[in-house]
Formats: structure tokens, C-alpha cells, sequence
């Protein structure tokens, strides 16, 4: 049983004749438990209400921390994702970048490649234009010797005599 101020207040006690009790002292006493009581009362309904409030402050708190606690969650997983896609991406431009290098070389090198066809063709080139050349002069020279063995041969003839039957036209 739950005892309130008016409870006290409204207490009433038996009279004794002999050693009795001073009815307004335990009157005087029941108003000045009852104040008490009733403030207690009120003090213990104004911590409730404050605990209440408290409560309701804790769990705000309490659904702040969850959501923040949500964000991060949120937060790590979105710079997971994203360091994931950046090193995804950046594997991706290496490889390309490699790729791109391998075909420069291989094109560099077949470029090389043919230039050093074309300078050995230019080098058989030249190497048959040297014979060629040698050829030619060779050809003339010997053309030039017969023209001046002709012409040694005619100017000899010419120098014999008559005599000896030959005749030059």
C-alpha cells in the first residue's frame, strides 16, 4: 500500500484517557510529515519526469550514435569501393600503358628492321652500280685500247711502202 501526504493528513488516531497524546502536537506532527512526504512527493515526480527526459535525451543519443555509427559504416564502405575502383582503374592504365609500350617497341622495332633491309639494299645497290661502273670503264678502256690498236695497226700500214703491195684506201 502506496501512503500519500493526504493519507497522513487525514490520519486519525484513538484517544486514550490515561497517557494520552496531545491531539493538536500529533496533528502539528501528521501536517509537518505530510509537507514532507508531499515534497518527497513532488521531488520524487520531478525526478521521474527529469529521468524520463533523460531516457528520451539517451536514446536521441542513442539513435545519433547509430546513425553516425551507420554513416561511418556507410562512409568506409563507399572509400573501400572507391579505393577499389581507383586501383582497378589504375591497374587498368598500367596495363594499357605497358601494352601501348610493348606495340611502340615491337612497331620500333620492325621499323628498325626495315631500315636495315633498305641499307642493305642501298648497299647492294651501290656495291652493283661500283660494278657496274668498273664494267663500263673496263669496257671503254678496252674499247679505247682496240681504237688505239686500230689506229697503231692503220698508222703502222700506212708507214710501210707501198712496195710491199699493201694499200690503204
Amino acid at each position: 500500500m502506496e501512503l500519500t501526504p493526504l493519507d497522513i493528513r487525514n490520519q486519525s488516531f484513538h484517544k486514550k484517557n490515561f497517557n494520552g497524546i496531545d491531539p493538536e502536537e500529533v496533528k502539528a506532527f501528521l501536517e509537518t510529515a505530510a509537507n514532507a512526504f508531499e515534497q518527497m512527493s513532488r521531488d520524487k515526480t520531478d525526478l521521474t519526469e527529469r529521468l524520463k527526459v533523460a531516457e528520451e535525451r539517451v536514446n536521441y543519443y542513442r539513435q545519433i550514435e547509430k546513425t553516425i555509427q551507420d554513416a561511418v559504416v556507410t562512409m568506409q564502405k563507399t572509400v573501400d569501393e572507391v579505393k577499389a575502383t581507383a586501383e582497378k582503374e589504375a591497374e587498368i592504365i598500367v596495363a594499357e600503358a605497358k601494352a601501348r609500350a610493348v606495340r611502340e617497341v615491337e612497331s620500333t622495332k620492325k621499323e628498325a628492321e626495315e631500315l636495315r633491309m633498305e641499307i642493305e639494299q642501298l648497299k647492294q645497290l651501290r656495291t652493283n652500280y661500283f660494278i657496274r661502273c668498273r664494267a663500263l670503264i673496263k669496257g671503254q678502256e678496252d674499247l679505247l685500247s682496240a681504237m688505239e690498236n686500230d689506229q697503231r695497226m692503220q698508222e703502222e700500214l700506212r708507214a710501210r711502202p707501198v712496195a710491199q703491195g699493201n694499200v690503204l684506201a
